[in-house]
């Protein structure tokens, strides 16, 4: 699919070069053909205006002996009204005109073919002499300019097409350039969709097991099957965290989070957050502490999402971290920014996964998310809802000492904002504290 869509990139490339060449190349020829012939009509008309001698010396092939002769092409001839050809210094090979000067009101400018070659003339009224008026031609051969447009017509054919070929191979270049950020994307989204499908075939099989059993069974009581109804239970709250987890990605996709942004106080909210993970933490037996500092550290953001982060960093933190260890919500200033750290002592992660971890449905180790409950898009969310509030999530680990994810957020400005308003007033709505 993506070859076929590469050679339909370099067509159109080529197809559109050619074109440009085309217009370029004929305007240049066109150009240059009008320069050429303007030089020598101005040089014409020029030879033609000079001439001011006696009637006579013409016919007798006198009159331009001052004026060169018969040079670089160039020759003088007088015409009746007829065509006829009444003086002929340079023996042009012209017996008579093809046309009647005398029905040309204006000087005129003509090319016509003479002994092989291309020649340029030029007509005016010349004088009445006798009973008739008769018309000057001023003529010279324009084979030199021809030659010259010949090689230009030559160089713009050649040069073209040697563009053209060049062309194929640099876009066949630049379209492959191209296509790789399009062919990761694809990739990752066939990626996305298999482990997606995944994710639901389990609890899928799960429930379509346990409902054939009670199917077999529903003659019984519920008391008999209290263990398959919990287990149907589970799964439906499973697919439904799922079905959440990817609208929640979807939308992010989209840039469709609704944000109810307002002033934050990040460590009140860690703080909040810890008191109700608690338990969890004692029931794994692990050390849930938060390091604040003396001030404040308050954000623009919006409370709900900021806590849903800070549920996930610290669930996933519990979970790879063994009894007896330690998990520190840490904040603290950098600059203009807020630095807020969820610190484990946990197993650590390979420096291999650190750059994927983030990625959709991506396990260090499958078995044991799974295990756990994961789906593997905790991060992913995660990592989304804070670029949404502008700000950036990232990971450091070392395998055996455990693994720290900071969220970098920048302060609040202490101006008043209508959506820093809004924000105070959902917050104190939600029973969230702000500052």
């Amino acid at each position: 699919m993506f070859s076929q869509i590469r050679w339909k990139l370099v067509g159109w490339s080529v197809l559109v070069l050619a074109l440009v060449l085309t217009l370029v190349g004929v305007a240049i020829y066109v150009t240059l053909a009008n320069h050429l012939i303007d030089g020598v009509d101005e040089s014409l008309e020029l030879r033609g205006n000079e001439v001011a001698v006696d009637h006579h010396d013409l016919v007798e092939g006198r009159a331009f002996v001052d004026h060169g002769g018969y040079r670089g092409g160039m020759f003088f001839l007088l015409a009746a009204p007829d065509g006829r050809i009444i003086a002929n210094p340079q023996a042009v090979y012209l017996a008579r005109l093809p046309w009647s000067p005398g029905q040309l009101p204006t000087p005129i400018f003509r090319t016509i073919t003479l002994n092989g070659e291309q020649v340029r003339l030029y007509e005016t009224y010349y004088g009445r002499f006798g009973p008739s008026p008769q018309y000057l031609v001023v003529g010279q051969s324009i084979q030199p300019q021809i030659d010259v447009l010949g090689r230009l017509l030559f160089v713009l054919l050649a040069g073209g097409a040697l563009g053209l070929v060049l062309s194929v191979f640099g876009a066949w270049f630049l379209a492959g350039r191209a296509l790789i950020p399009i062919q990761k994307a694809f990739s990752q989204q066939q990626e996305f969709v298999a482990d997606a499908s995944h994710e639901l075939r389990t609890p899928l099989t799960v429930l379509r097991a346990t409902t054939d059993v009670l199917s077999r069974h529903r003659n019984e009581p519920l008391e008999a099957n209290q263990e398959l109804f919990d287990d149907l239970c589970q799964e439906i709250v499973r697919l439904e965290r799922l079905a959440t987890d990817l609208l929640t990605l979807a939308r992010s996709d989209l840039g469709e989070f609704d944000l109810a942004v307002g002033d934050v106080d990040l460590m009140a909210l860690a703080a909040d957050v810890v008191r109700r993970m608690s338990p969890l933490a004692t029931k794994q037996e692990v050390s849930l502490v938060v390091s604040a500092p003396d001030s404040p550290l308050v954000v623009e953001g919006d409370p709900d999402r900021l806590q849903q982060v800070l549920v996930i960093l610290i669930d996933n933190a519990l979970k790879h971290t063994s009894a007896g260890g330690r998990v520190t919500i840490a904040g603290k200033r950098h600059g203009a920014d807020v630095l807020l750290q969820v610190i484990d002592t946990g197993e650590g992660i390979p420096p291999e996964h650190l750059p994927r971890v983030v990625d959709r449905f991506y396990r260090v180790d499958r078995a044991r998310s799974r295990a756990h409950g994961g789906t593997g898009l905790g991060l992913a969310i995660a990592n989304s809802l804070i670029q949404a509030h502008h700000g950036q999530l990232s990971l450091t680990s070392t395998l055996g000492l455990g693994t720290t994810v900071t969220i970098r957020l920048r302060l609040a400005e202490r101006v008043p904002t209508l959506a820093g308003r809004l924000g105070d007033f959902a917050s104190r709505v939600a029973h969230r504290p702000v500052r």
